[in-house]
């Protein structure tokens, strides 16, 4: 059990690194420490409303409208289904994976390719999904064969974080436990006027990577001066290879309720453990 743990927490983080961000932590006076799975359980408790077939009743003041403006009407959502379900629940393991699945519907009057778009879109975020889903699924069977004597648990959720006339953003929530728990995010936005996969490029350039990272510096600055809890990698001069230099080029990312652009971080990205995933709304 012992090799387990040291192998599990060897792969999950870095024992060098996660010595140093506890000594961060102690030398910015932590106070608390977070539950990373407060965020987990919230989505379990709405699970019925995420996996909920949304019905619509036809608008027909919004197709009138979306013609006038020469938008293409793809229909009144994407809803999301279950795609499988994965459950174990024994003494040393437990597994409650819910699979989502992005199904596209559309308005009779969509032109067949804008509806092959919106198709192509939602395979390939399934199969992103489906991927991510079974590899963590296949690691927690292969730990289970492997260390009888071992504990472990994985949780696989979603929640649509958005769904309006513009977009729908879907949030798919990976969690992992092995004494200690690691938490992912992905994110899945679809800009409902063209049915493709929205990019972060849509909304900032050609020039995005430098426009973003710029406003997260930012952002992290102001609230490090707000609060002296927060800690994040930036302007860490004991660490200066820890600091936050830029987005990747793929960056996580979804549009909120408001239309705004969310850049997401998981934990350990930018942040000390205990800071959990990270998330920062851009400027308009």
């Amino acid at each position: 059990m012992e090799r387990w743990k040291k192998e599990y927490d060897r792969i999950m983080v870095p024992e060098n690194i996660k010595e140093k961000m506890e000594e961060a932590v102690m030398r910015a006076k932590e106070s608390k420490n977070r539950a990373k799975r407060n965020r987990m359980i919230r989505c379990i408790g709405s699970a019925a409303a995420v996996f909920a077939v949304l019905l619509l009743l036809p608008n027909t003041s919004r197709t009138a409208a979306a013609a006038m403006q020469q938008i293409p009407v793809l229909g009144n959502f994407f809803k999301v289904v279950t795609f499988r379900e994965y459950q174990v629940d024994e003494d040393r393991y437990q597994a409650d994976v819910k699979v989502p699945e992005v199904v596209p519907e559309y308005a009779d009057s969509v032109s067949e390719e804008a509806a092959q778009q919106a198709k192509d879109t939602a395979e390939d975020i399934n199969f992103d999904i489906r991927q991510a889903t079974d590899e963590l699924i296949e690691e927690f069977k292969s730990t289970m064969e492997e260390f009888e004597d071992g504990y472990g648990d994985i949780v696989v959720d979603s929640e649509v974080m958005t769904d309006d006339e513009k977009w729908f953003s879907l949030d798919l929530v990976l969690y992992q436990g092995a004494g200690s728990g690691y938490e992912r995010h992905r994110h899945y936005t679809i800009d409902k006027a063209t049915g493709k996969r929205a990019e972060l490029s849509d909304f900032f350039g050609e020039d995005y990577m430098e426009i973003v990272s710029e406003e997260v510096k930012a952002q992290m600055r102001s609230r490090m001066a707000e609060d002296e809890s927060l800690v994040y990698w930036i302007d860490y001069e004991e660490v200066p290879e820890w600091n936050f230099v830029s987005i990747a080029e793929d960056q996580d990312f979804y549009v909120n309720k408001d239309g705004k652009v969310v850049i997401c971080f998981n934990e350990y990205e930018v942040a000390p453990g205990y800071m959990g995933c990270v998330e920062f709304v851009m400027k308009p």
